[in-house]
């Protein structure tokens, strides 16, 4: 497959497994075809909740910045599968908030037209959302609703967040006056050496004490490489970073910096019960403190990690809820801490956006996913890139569905980034394979066997081959139907894509597995 060899050791820690270089995005040239297409994207409709911070894109505690520069359509790394509806809403009075949403309440009813509620708190005060405003966000949470909550040091952040559900237990929110209540931890402090001070450098190798949050040298963070999809690269075993940390260049590895961040955690066993499915919360990167920065009299001298972004994906199997983010502090997303890298305009604040955007792309529910998916699957198949083989692909061609699926991987890497298109592929070819073929596949098994195992290798081949030919089966019975419409008909084809698809996986599935049969009578032969 083009660009499927392209590997890079991680920069951040040479011991780290080496992960996949995603391949750029080539847009350029591409987008405007795509904008021409009459039917939309996936629309996620997003309600951010604030209590102290405003949404100018002056003010230092402001949002404006991020939201005016990460969702705005027309920026060379905004998704052509989603567009994004932010409501700006204030718990007191503040300007820029949306006409309507001041003096903000949960009610019963205030959530129906949102997909996801991000909560950026400030207030110290202890959580003062009653119990029927929680009641209104939790059973919100409950039908798939995502959720972003985030504070600061001490207990910044604890009146709008402290008291809900997976979100209390998932970072720490109390300090030492009044005590946290039962397994709750204490947050760090503002000044002395419990503070996670992450500002570095204003230039490399120079004196960390003149640094600031407000430069355009940002923090490096340590994403935890874990994720796999077994069937999307050759033997099935390379290892990602959380969706939200795979960028259009590759792996996010870059965070604004600041002096006295928060600290995102594993919840106490007691709050086991707040997370259905036994599903567990992750610390998906951590930051590292600082050496040598000095306030308030206390140096720091130890690089000690901490917990930088936690999630908890409601959306598997058993756990059937909307999915968790917590973020270590507000300071990755306010105004103060981008005004330099704003300026400075380099791959490093692309990157920050896209992990703004990769949020509201994750949080999205089950439905907006799956239309994601369905967007993201016919983009990729009207990318001139793709279209100069999907012009010969006007019916079902069983001897060659593995070369239409290696291409049309390709062409899926270059609609989203590796980690979503990864998933998206899974997601496609996973309702076709049977489940003792999906068993055997599984990624925590095959890693049980040795690298030079030949069962893994064996296996581990065996998957590539027969997940993307049910892939090129599925994606050629769609190309096919793109010809029979006419490519100025396309607006039904949308809501035909999943039928079209398992027609064709269906195929492929039943031709693959009679030339594996074949394979493996042949070598049996051999053997004999």
């Amino acid at each position: 497959m083009p660009g499927n060899d392209y590997f890079t050791p991680n920069p951040l820690d040479p011991r780290e497994p080496r992960v996949p270089l995603e391949r750029p995005f080539r847009r350029g040239w591409e987008r405007p075809f795509v904008r021409e297409l009459r039917w939309g994207p996936a629309k996620i409709r997003i309600l951010i909740v604030s209590d102290g911070s405003s949404y100018d894109e002056n003010a230092s505690f402001g949002l404006g910045i991020a939201l005016a520069d990460a969702f705005d359509p027309a920026h060379p790394d905004h998704p052509d599968y989603a567009r994004f509806e932010i409501t700006k809403a204030h718990r007191g009075t503040t300007s820029g908030a949306t006409p309507g949403f001041e003096d903000f309440e949960f009610s019963e009813g205030s959530l129906e037209e949102f997909d996801e509620v991000w909560l950026f708190g400030v207030s110290t005060s202890a959580p003062y959302l009653g119990a029927a405003e929680v009641k209104v966000l939790e059973d919100f949470m409950d039908a798939g609703g995502g959720v972003l909550a985030m504070g600061d040091h001490e207990d910044l952040g604890l009146g709008l967040c402290g008291g809900v559900k997976r979100v209390r237990s998932m970072r720490k929110w109390w300090f030492q006056n009044p005590a946290p209540p039962a397994g709750m931890a204490v947050a760090p402090d503002s000044t002395d050496l419990t503070r996670n001070d992450t500002v570095h450098a204003a230039t490399p190798g120079g004196d960390v004490n003149l640094g600031s949050q407000g430069d355009d040298r940002p923090q490096t963070i340590y994403p935890n490489y874990r994720y796999r999809w077994p069937h999307w690269r050759p033997f099935g075993l390379a290892k990602y970073p959380h969706p939200v940390l795979c960028g259009p260049r590759g792996v996010i590895t870059v965070m604004p910096d600041h002096a006295h961040e928060g600290d995102c955690i594993v919840p106490d066993p007691s709050f086991a019960e707040e997370y259905p499915g036994n599903e567990a919360v992750e610390v998906v990167a951590r930051g590292r403190n600082v050496v040598g920065r000095t306030k308030g009299g206390y140096t720091i001298t130890e690089p000690r990690e901490f917990g930088l972004i936690g999630a908890w994906d409601g959306h598997e199997s058993g756990a059937d809820a909307g999915r968790v983010l917590v973020d270590a502090t507000w300071h990755h997303w306010f105004n103060i801490n981008l005004f330099g890298l704003r300026a400075e305009n380099g791959t490093e604040y692309a990157d920050i956006l896209a992990y703004y955007r990769n949020c509201a792309v994750w949080l999205a529910p089950p439905a907006q996913q799956h239309r994601m998916r369905r967007a993201g699957t016919l983009i990729s198949l009207l990318i001139p890139s793709l279209v100069e083989h999907t012009i010969t692909w006007k019916k079902l061609e069983p001897e060659r569905f593995y070369r239409i699926g290696t291409y049309a991987k390709d062409a899926l890497g270059r609609v989203a980034p590796q980690c979503q298109s990864a998933a998206w592929f899974q997601a496609t070819i996973e309702r076709y394979l049977p489940g003792g073929l999906k068993r055997a596949l599984d990624p925590e098994r095959l890693e049980k066997l040795p690298p030079d195992d030949i069962r893994r290798r064996a296996l581990a081949l065996g998957a590539e081959h027969v997940t993307t030919a049910v892939f090129g089966g599925a994606m050629n019975a769609v190309a096919a139907q793109i010809h029979e419409r006419g490519f100025g008909k396309l607006d039904g084809l949308h809501d035909d894509i999943d039928d079209l698809a398992a027609r064709g996986a269906k195929v492929a599935l039943e031709q693959t597995g009679r030339s594996l049969e074949r394979a493996c009578e042949q070598l049996s032969a051999l053997a004999r």
